[in-house]
């Protein structure tokens, strides 16, 4: 009997060993995999950038971040000293007389800060190089990563190709902007999302505290996903399929990780601007313009635009900054609540006219695009996909609704057009195209099956 336990006790010892060296395995040779994708797909990015006759571009916004980063390596802080303006409709940029401060989230600067340490103040050429090609390529991965979880193996290179083959995450990854940086967060926020919709019943808390760090992380980029918990909140309370106590408690895990991520960053606003800035400090002129009756929904948003109400903007223009920026958030809600069922209507109208339209040629010759005549079949596919994942809603019910939410926000809060401004919610329309590819294939496969058999019979 002694020996008989002996060996019961020794044959599951043996089996964990091949188990875990199993999974160590197995381990190295993903490890392996993703790391070559990378690098691949990081050639790639390089290709895309030789192939400019530029090193960058650069616009106000683009000096503004560089403005932050240099302060910072000079020990003053993440603080802008100056304004800058556009001469002309693409032409160069000057200093100009500082009218404000500007408040923006802090990972940009950051980054900046980091790649000037190594190369130099306003080594912009190499942010595109080393910083823009890398998260690029990161975000290639993750399109592997999600396509894994979403179609199987099989199918992941799909919309890893997909994803590298999009020419605007190309074009404006040579902007000294945000936008490839926003992608990247924004992809690998899909990435966790669709973890933890395939532990749904289950999900593991290091699931649940990375999908709320990188909630804050992409709202410190920039702060779109903000007004996301409501919509998160009642999807995860339908995965759970109505199980309260368990939706609260991984909305609670969330939020509260998101909290943690973010509220270094409003402490440090509070101390120094004495009033909460969840993110940045400017906007609410775009939200008063976007959403006052006079807005005209077919025009992309400039300063001049003739929508705004000229007695109302001479009046607030005679106000301090702070004071400005409060008084057009105030009527963009007070014109909001005045007119909901115009509201809706309008957003709507912006979403179709503006949001959603693809690149036309007249805008790659004006941005010097490479390839903007892809972006309309890229937006033909991603909506197919969309319509066929209905039939499947609740395996691709969050893709849908990050899709909806963000151009609805984007939309909502000013008038924008769809070359810069929809790049975010790219990832997820180009996982909707994955899904018609990988239906595509799906369909012909079956039909190669059945076709030999079918001659065989003859």
């Amino acid at each position: 009997m002694a020996k008989r336990i002996k060996t019961l006790e020794f044959e599951p010892r043996a089996s964990n060993l091949v188990h875990r060296k199993g999974w160590t395995s197995l381990a190295k040779h993903y490890n392996w995999i993703t790391g070559l994708l990378f690098l691949m797909a990081l050639g790639i990015e390089l290709l895309y950038i030789k192939s400019y006759s530029v090193s960058y571009f650069i616009s106000p916004d683009g000096f503004t971040y560089s403005n932050i980063a240099e302060n910072f390596l000079q020990g003053h802080g993440l603080v802008n000293s100056g304004n800058f303006a556009q001469v002309d409709n693409g032409g160069a940029v000057r200093a100009v007389a500082q009218t404000r401060e500007y408040v923006v989230g802090p990972i940009y600067p950051l980054l900046l800060a980091l790649i000037y340490g190594i190369f130099g103040f306003k080594s912009y050429g190499m942010v595109i190089l080393v910083l823009h090609a890398a998260f690029g390529a990161a975000s290639a991965v993750l399109a592997y990563k999600t396509g894994e979880l979403l179609f199987g193996k099989r199918y992941a290179l799909i919309p890893y190709a997909l994803t590298l083959g999009y020419p605007l995450f190309a074009f404006w990854g040579m902007y000294v902007l945000t936008e490839i940086t926003y992608v990247f967060t924004i992809t690998l926020f899909l990435y966790v999302l669709t973890l933890y919709a395939k532990e749904a019943k289950q999900p593991k808390l290091r699931t649940l505290l990375s999908l709320g760090a990188v909630i804050g992380i992409s709202n410190l980029v920039r702060p779109i996903l903000l007004l996301f918990f409501p919509v998160l909140g009642l999807w995860i309370l339908w995965m759970h399929r109505g199980r309260l106590k368990i939706a609260i408690r991984d909305f609670a895990i969330i939020v509260m990780m998101t909290i943690i991520v973010m509220s270094p960053w409003w402490i440090r606003n509070g101390i120094k601007y004495h009033q909460f800035i969840a993110v940045s400090n400017y906007g609410s002129y775009e939200f008063y313009l976007g959403n006052n009756p006079l807005t005209m929904t077919n025009q992309y948003f400039t300063f001049t635009q003739p929508s705004y109400d000229p007695e109302v903007k001479a009046r607030i223009e005679k106000l301090p900054i702070l004071e400005q920026e409060k008084e057009y958030k105030q009527l963009a809600v007070a014109y909001i609540l005045q007119h909901p069922v115009k509201f809706l209507q309008r957003t709507l109208t912006k979403e179709i006219n503006l949001f959603w339209q693809p690149v036309t040629p007249a805008d790659g010759d004006s941005y010097k695009m490479q390839g903007d005549q892809w972006d309309k079949w890229y937006l033909l596919l991603g909506l197919f996909g969309v319509f066929i994942s209905l039939f499947q809603f609740r395996k691709y019910s969050f893709l849908l609704l990050f899709t909806a939410y963000y151009s609805f926000i984007v939309s909502m809060i000013t008038v924008v057009s769809g070359a810069r401004y929809r790049l975010p919610v790219m990832p997820a329309m180009i996982l909707f195209a994955s899904l018609v590819v990988v239906m595509a294939l799906k369909g012909i496969g079956r039909l190669a099956r059945v076709n030999p058999r079918t001659g065989g019979g003859r």
